[in-house]
């Protein structure tokens, strides 16, 4: 009797383990992420932004909507996002009052805004932002093309500097450019070398967050800890081994997702996923959405150190070869728009474009364009096109850059499309590359600020022509931004004229998504970034 009341006892202890472990099995299996029971997934959103591996707030070598999605939610901005909201009443700005008279600038904090770290921001957080990545005098960042209105940021001297110790105990440089004077904590003011009436729109972005200066090391260039700002959301987590990054809002008034996971991985997973000129529907996601307006352009960068890059029938041909809107075409969703221009049709920006129709193919003028280049520099010769561009899958399988290798076949420019690697962005100075595929994302409010990029020295080393027209160009557009249209027009018209990129198409930026976990997008009203504390979860 003993016996079989002890073997009993086994049996029932033996099926309470197995319970257990299946209970714990099902509620593992439910958690979708191995760090799903510190981040529960009812109560976080995932958003796979890119299947290459980037760091979310490293400015370079990471995808413009990347910097500036992170930077958004984690850093705040100086002023709203289309600089048409009350900015007293947008939390997420730092701005009380801004306007420009002439060619100087005025700005008013709001007071009790505060960084993650809880100490209040100041105007003195501003110039340490602004200068803060120019302090190396490395040519390796943003900051100057971004900061290109300002008096006295062609002339950065070390001796300019100096240091200021604000409240006892923070230590800030200051000085570096002239053009950018504190008065106090909450005032601060810019002198221009030209009006620019979209100045504070321009250079409230990611790439130029503000940021506490007690957080980073000696260099200025490396947090102490996690990135620290003053947006709705806080850094809680940094797994750089396997590139995921957690967020939390910083007040539970506020009615937006608990947690923000970015995660950067070339499997279908995550609730939101990024692609550009993906290959085929995608069946792990049932939802799809197209942001409306554009995101870049997206064509050939040439180097103009090289004499195939520098001779113009060569990239002229180039662009004649090429029907773009076939090319655009061999999107699934229609997220390519063909263009020639760097300004995209659409929005605002259309009023500053070049009034000339979009160049056609035309093969004949192509191949006699060839004709008059030197055949050893380009007959029956293979050029790699090295790009930036965010996919990990084989370019040269993609539909569109195969409809870009044929067309440029039928001419008899031969390439071959080389998958991003962040060790290699850009054009280096001696670099013996011709081609580069990439493009650039569009501007918030300064139609001229890509452009800059084309100018001798430019953060992209090479791409800019020896051409005093160009330059002459730009500076009268630049000059006259808040006059007229017409001198960025004239820009404009003698940058695609003169094919100093070739335009293939513009791209708008597209996410698929599950159904089951997101209900709304919320109002995404910003074409290069997400606004991560407007999506909502299914409850």
């Amino acid at each position: 009797m003993t016996s079989d009341k002890n073997k009993l006892s086994v049996i029932f202890i033996f099926l309470i383990l197995i319970a257990i472990i299946l209970a714990v099995n099902k509620k593992l299996k439910s958690q979708i992420y191995e760090d799903s029971g510190v981040y529960p997934d009812d109560q976080t959103i995932t958003i796979n932004l890119s299947d290459q591996p980037q760091i979310p707030w490293k400015q370079v070598d990471t995808s413009t909507y990347v910097v500036e999605s992170f930077s958004s939610a984690v850093h705040g901005n100086l002023v709203s996002f289309n600089g048409t909201f009350n900015e007293s009443t947008d939390s997420n700005s730092l701005l009380e009052k801004f306007f420009c008279d002439g060619k100087i600038c005025y700005a008013n904090l709001k007071k009790g805004i505060y960084f993650h770290n809880e100490r209040e921001v100041t105007a003195y957080d501003i110039e340490f932002s602004f200068i803060r990545q120019l302090l190396t005098f490395n040519n390796d960042n943003f900051a100057k093309t971004i900061l290109d209105d300002l008096v006295g940021i062609d002339n950065l001297k070390k001796e300019n500097i100096k240091k200021l110790l604000i409240d006892n105990h923070l230590n800030y440089p200051s000085g570096l450019i002239s053009g950018i004077k504190v008065k106090d904590k909450y005032n601060i003011i810019f002198n221009l070398k030209n009006e620019n009436s979209h100045f504070f729109q321009k250079v409230s972005t990611g790439y130029l967050p503000i940021v506490p200066v007690e957080e980073f090391d000696d260099s200025y260039l490396n947090w102490k800890h996690y990135p620290v700002g003053f947006g709705k959301y806080k850094v809680v987590k940094v797994d750089l081994h396997n590139y995921v990054f957690v967020v939390e809002r910083v007040s539970d008034k506020d009615d937006i997702p608990k947690f923000i996971r970015f995660i950067f991985d070339q499997r279908d997973i995550g609730d939101i996923k990024g692609y550009i000129g993906l290959n085929k529907q995608n069946p792990n996601f049932d939802g799809h959405i197209i942001f409306p307006d554009i995101y870049s352009s997206a064509g050939f960068l040439f180097n103009f150190k090289t004499e195939l890059g520098a001779n113009k029938n060569f990239r002229k041909a180039i662009s004649l070869a090429l029907d773009r809107q076939k090319i655009s075409k061999s999107s699934p969703y229609g997220e390519f728009v063909a263009d020639d221009q760097l300004l995209p049709a659409s929005g605002w920006q259309k009023n500053y474009r070049a009034e000339i129709p979009v160049q056609k193919k035309d093969i004949e003028i192509a191949k006699s364009l060839l004709k008059t280049i030197p055949e050893h520099l380009w007959k029956d010769k293979i050029f790699e096109v090295h790009t930036f561009w965010p996919t990990s899958r084989d370019l040269n399988e993609e539909p569109y850059i195969q409809e870009i290798k044929e067309q440029l076949k039928e001419v008899g420019i031969l390439i071959h499309f080389i998958n991003t690697d962040m060790n290699y962005t850009k054009f280096k100075k001696d670099d013996k590359n011709v081609l580069w595929w990439s493009g650039f994302d569009t501007s918030k409010t300064d139609p001229n600020s890509n452009f800059a990029f084309f100018k001798q020295g430019s953060f992209f080393d090479n791409i800019y022509p020896n051409d005093p027209q160009l330059d002459k160009l730009y500076e009268e557009a630049t000059k006259n931004l808040s006059k007229s249209p017409i001198f960025t027009r004239h820009l404009s018209q003698y940058f695609t004229e003169n094919q100093i990129m070739v335009v293939v198409f513009q791209v708008r930026i597209s996410f698929l998504y599950r159904k089951k976990r997101i209900s709304s997008f919320g109002n995404q009203y910003n074409p290069i970034k997400v606004l991560v504390w407007e999506l909502k979860l299914n409850k």
